[in-house]
This record gives structure tokens, sequence and C-alpha cells, in this order.
């Protein structure tokens, strides 16, 4: 598997869209595939971390063409052109996760995480406000 087609399955893993084999919808609590009956379909509220960076893109552009309503919380200063459809939350993961406070999200996508502290504290911060929090691991973390 390249690295290229690696990303691909990750995100739509990720986003809940996965099947198994003989086209067998994966068993997972908020999955939205397209084989699922349009009545049992629902649109989640996902937020990424980071998210106009590497796969942070690719990631959203997905997750909005599959009807979800994607939050971004970064420090906004790469990429801001882009997604203006999106809520944008302005904050640091250094620090600064006030933005973060009182929200709800059915999946937190952590794309940012470059060291252990940091995914640690965005990690309790949220935890009892998403249903799964999945992070994209870097050799660092």
């Amino acid at each position: 598997m390249n690295r290229r087609d690696f990303l691909g399955a990750s995100t739509t893993a990720v986003l809940g869209v996965g099947t198994l084999p003989h086209g067998l919808v994966a068993p997972w609590p908020f999955l939205d595939s397209e084989f699922l009956p349009s009545y049992q379909r629902r649109a989640l509220r996902i937020l990424i971390l980071g998210g106009t960076g590497f796969i942070g893109p690719h990631q959203v552009r997905y997750a909005l063409s599959r009807g979800h309503v994607v939050t971004l919380f970064n420090r906004g200063r790469t990429n801001t052109h882009l997604f203006p459809e999106v809520e944008k939350l302005v904050g640091d993961r250094n620090g600064d996760l006030e933005a973060l406070k009182g929200r709800q999200w059915d999946v937190v996508l952590d794309n940012s995480g470059f060291e252990p502290h940091i995914v640690r504290d965005s990690a309790r911060l949220l935890s009892g406000a998403v249903g799964q929090y999945l992070f994209v691991s870097t050799q660092s973390v």
C-alpha cells in the first residue's frame, strides 16, 4: 500500500464510511455509508484539530461532500482562505484551548498533535464532549 492509498483509506475509515468484505456495513454507531437507507444516515458534527495543512483539507472536503458539519480548530495562520463555509475556531494547541470549551461534537480528528502534552491536554478537555476521538499519530507522540 502506498502513501496515497493509506491516506485515502484512513480518511474513509475515520469518517465512518468503511465497509466490510462483500458489502457488509461496518457496525459503527454513527455510520453514514451510502449503503444505509437514507432514514438511517445522519450528518455528524466533526471537529478537526488542524485541518488546513497536509491531510486536513482532504478530510474536510470528504466530510463536507458526505453532508457532515465541520468545525476547524487551529491558529488561523495556514491556508486561511480554505473552507469559508465551515466554522473556524481560533486557538493554540499549546495552551489556548478556550474556544473548545462547552461544545459538543460526534467526532474529533486530531491531525496536529506534535508533542505528547498537546495531545493529552486536548484529549482531556474534549473527553466528555465527543463520541469518538481519533488521533493521526506522528513519530514524536
